[in-house]
């Protein structure tokens, strides 16, 4: 990966860490159901973060 394919994945994966935040800062306790929805927010960034780390690992 050329280095502006890196600082892109790096950008990508910094946004993906602000969503996190953004996520955790906004929840509040909640039924079971918005718990569950929070968590698969989490996994789909998470997700994206392991893709990104792949891409820079090539």
């Amino acid at each position: 990966m050329d280095d502006g394919g890196l600082s892109a994945a790096l950008d990508r994966a910094e946004r993906a860490v602000e969503r996190i935040q953004r996520l955790l800062s906004a929840r509040q306790p909640a039924a079971s159901g918005r718990d569950e929805e929070f968590r698969a927010k989490v996994r789909e960034v998470v997700d994206e973060l392991d893709e990104l780390i792949r891409e820079a690992a090539v």
